[in-house]
């Protein structure tokens, strides 16, 4: 199984600071986030390979990261050759180059955000998926939020955690329940995705297209069972470095 990593993006609402960096090779403790979610995927039994997908501003940053890993994974890196967030492909184009560049085996893939900050263990997803050959999400209890549409998504699950319903940063969430962007497919959603950006739809936030495939194919959910941050913004950047710090004693 390989994971696929989308870093492509350039950190717009980090200001300043994702002007000069990556937002995964950010350092969060004593570690860029990259190195974060690579501990987390090398405990999964079966995955072998990550394919990192950046663009042209950093990928050279991500050259001199692959240099210093001494991970058992094999890393592949992927330049997309866009230089500003103006030009920039969108995440599912990214991740169908890299689908295109490295094909998956026939075991499935992980695909992953590269700003997602993982805390918790991927083992129980990753059963549930080897068991049911379903695309498989990660989804927790979302934080409140200000009124009108929301930030995240939102997922409507029955009681054996078949997802009923995916809406996209809906207007007014009908569950508490949103998926992280971390997707556990198997190898015929490749398929679905080409079929997917074939038909117009949009190109960058992977929620929409797997809104898009609850519609066409059995999709699972499992619940978070641990902390995740996702590093968007200045303020949740400081707020993921604060629980990191070395506490006093």
């Amino acid at each position: 199984m390989k994971a696929y990593v989308l870093a492509a993006g350039y950190g717009t609402r980090l200001g300043e600071l994702g002007k000069s960096r990556a937002k995964a090779l950010l350092e969060v403790g004593d570690r860029p986030i990259l190195s974060h979610i690579l501990g987390r995927i090398e405990a999964l039994e079966g995955l072998d390979a990550v394919v990192l997908v950046t663009n042209a501003r950093f990928a050279a940053d991500f050259q001199t990261w692959k240099s210093a890993y001494t991970g058992p994974l094999s890393v592949s890196i992927l330049d997309d050759g866009t230089t500003t967030a103006e030009t920039r492909l969108g995440a599912l184009a990214d991740l169908q180059l890299a689908l295109e560049k490295e094909p998956p085996g026939e075991d499935g893939l992980l695909v992953v955000a590269g700003d997602n900050l993982l805390e918790f263990d991927l083992q129980k997803a990753h059963r549930h998926f080897l068991a049911s050959g379903r695309p498989t999400l990660v989804v927790r209890t979302r934080e409140r939020e200000a009124p009108g549409a929301s930030r995240y998504n939102a997922v409507t699950l029955d009681d054996a955690g078949h997802v009923t319903h995916f809406e996209e940063k809906p207007e007014a969430p009908k569950s508490p329940l949103a998926a992280i962007a971390l997707y556990f497919l198997p190898t015929t959603a490749v398929a679905f995705l080409d079929r997917y950006l074939a038909s117009g739809g949009n190109r960058d936030a992977p929620g929409n297209f797997i809104a898009w495939l609850v519609e066409e194919t059995p999709v699972d959910a499992v619940p978070l069972t641990g902390e995740w941050h996702d590093i968007g913004s200045p303020e949740s950047l400081a707020r993921a470095r604060a629980r990191f710090e070395p506490k006093e004693r």
